[in-house]
């Protein structure tokens, strides 16, 4: 039987804009288990951090997608 294994955590390029899947698991929080999407989310600094806007703990991080093309700031 084999272990399981932890996935490898997700490497933000710094400077890009991602669509981000985060879920809550904070037990005390009424989102526990709840997963969100973000979208735009900016990498600042290769930097990504969500927060719930209930509890303001942060939120563990699921999938990103870098988003192609990246949309024009002006």
């Amino acid at each position: 039987m084999s272990e399981p294994t932890n996935p490898a955590p997700i490497e933000f390029l710094p400077a890009l804009w991602y669509t981000v899947t985060a879920r809550d698991d904070n037990d005390a929080c009424e989102n526990s288990g709840k997963e969100f999407e973000v979208n735009p989310c900016y990498s600042n600094g290769g930097l990504v951090v969500i927060e719930c806007g209930r509890c303001r703990q942060p939120m563990e991080i699921v999938a990103a997608t870098l988003l192609d093309p990246q949309p024009e700031v002006s």
